[in-house]
C-alpha cells in the first residue's frame, strides 16, 4: 500500500475459551488460530490454535493496573511474542523480536480494541516495568 499508513488490526475472528478452572488468573486458549497485522512490526502473523495464555499483569503492578478482564486480544499476541521470542513469517522464516517490540505490539493491539489510550499506555507502562521477568523465563 503505496502511500498509505497501515493500522494494527486483527484479521481473523478471536476464539477463546476460558480454561482458568480455580485459578485467580483467567486463563485462556486459543481454539481457532488468530491473526494480526501489527503496525510495530510491519508484519502479519499468526498465533496457533490451541496456544495457552493469562492476562496477568506482575504482581506488584496489581494494585495499580486491573489484572485481566481488558485485553483479552493484546495478551494473546504478546504472551505469543514472549513464549517465543518472535513469529513465523508466512514465508516460513522466523523472525526475532525485542521486548520492546512485543511490549510496542500488546500497546497497538489494546488500542486496535479501541481501548482508551491513557488505559493501554497505563497498562503498557507496567509491561515496561516488570515484563522483564516473564520474558526471560
Amino acid at each position: 500500500m503505496i502511500g498509505m499508513e497501515r493500522h494494527a488490526t486483527f484479521l481473523t475472528p478471536f476464539e477463546a475459551k476460558d480454561i482458568s478452572g480455580d485459578r485467580e488468573v483467567s486463563r485462556l486458549k486459543l481454539l481457532a488460530p488468530f491473526r494480526v497485522y501489527s503496525e510495530v512490526l510491519d508484519a502479519e502473523f499468526t498465533v496457533p490454535e490451541g496456544f495457552e495464555f493469562d492476562e496477568s499483569i506482575p504482581g506488584i503492578l496489581q494494585g495499580i493496573v486491573r489484572p485481566f478482564g481488558m485485553s483479552k486480544r493484546g495478551a494473546c499476541v504478546h504472551d505469543w511474542l514472549y513464549q517465543n521470542h518472535g513469529y513465523r513469517a508466512d514465508d516460513g522464516d522466523f523472525v526475532t523480536v525485542t521486548r520492546r517490540q512485543a511490549d510496542a505490539v500488546y500497546k497497538e493491539m489494546l488500542l486496535a480494541k479501541n481501548t482508551p489510550a491513557w488505559r493501554a499506555t497505563v497498562r503498557w507502562l507496567a509491561l515496561r516495568l516488570g515484563g522483564w521477568h516473564a520474558w526471560n523465563n
